[in-house]
């Protein structure tokens, strides 16, 4: 039996996961923790490696890499439970180490199978979602360093390089730095973020931030 875990800002998202789980066991999976948010969820200290099954959207203003990258630091195994509209952000979930993805208007015993299957196989995705990935054109990953990703996500944020440097605790100097360098290899990709907007939208789309403009 398959140990899992739903986290999603939906009350009725996690009872009915729990329920489905408890009344049909033939599924192979067991949720025997549900949480609001990946915070929350790592606060009930799991005593073992579990698959979570991940909102994209936890309506708490973190961002898609910290979710997944805190999971998976804790060797679960992360499963996104995407609309149409995210596909762009399940890529992104891959990109950080998801190992699953399932849409969420799918039936239960759908994102249940994804769940086995992306534990058993290291990488699954439901038929319904890999047929629309693969309409998705090619977007290559820009490859930014821990730091290049955290100036980034405060600069988007609205800060100033001076502030961003304030509190991050470095060089003003170091700050423009890494916003060439981040730049640069979205150049390098072919993605250009020569403005702040434009870099407000990588960001978005590789999940550092999460959206709060219309991409357009």
């Amino acid at each position: 039996m398959l140990n899992a875990a739903v986290v999603s800002p939906q009350p009725m998202t996690r009872i009915a996961m729990q329920r489905e789980s408890v009344a049909h066991p033939e599924h192979g999976v067991r949720v025997s923790a549900v949480a609001g948010n990946v915070p929350d969820f790592l606060a009930q200290n799991p005593a073992e490696e579990m698959v979570v099954l991940l909102s994209l959207n936890t309506l708490d203003g973190r961002s898609l890499v910290q979710n997944v990258t805190d999971l998976t630091a804790q060797e679960h195994t992360v499963v996104v439970l995407a609309l149409p509209d995210d596909l762009a952000r399940v890529r992104s979930a891959f990109a950080c180490g998801a190992s699953g993805a399932v849409g969420k208007c799918e039936p239960i015993r759908t994102v249940f199978r994804t769940m086995r299957l992306s534990r058993q196989l290291g990488h699954f995705v439901s038929d319904m979602l890999q047929s629309a990935l693969a309409e998705l054109p090619s977007r290559a990953p820009a490859k930014l360093s821990a730091r290049e990703r955290e100036v980034l996500a405060l600069y988007v944020d609205g800060l100033q390089e001076q502030e961003v440097a304030g509190l991050l605790q470095i060089a003003e100097s170091t700050v423009e730095e890494h916003l060439k360098r981040i730049r640069r290899k979205y150049a390098l990709v072919e993605r250009p973020a020569r403005t702040k907007l434009e870099l407000y939208k990588r960001a978005v789309e590789d999940g550092i931030i999460p959206p709060v403009l219309p991409l357009g």
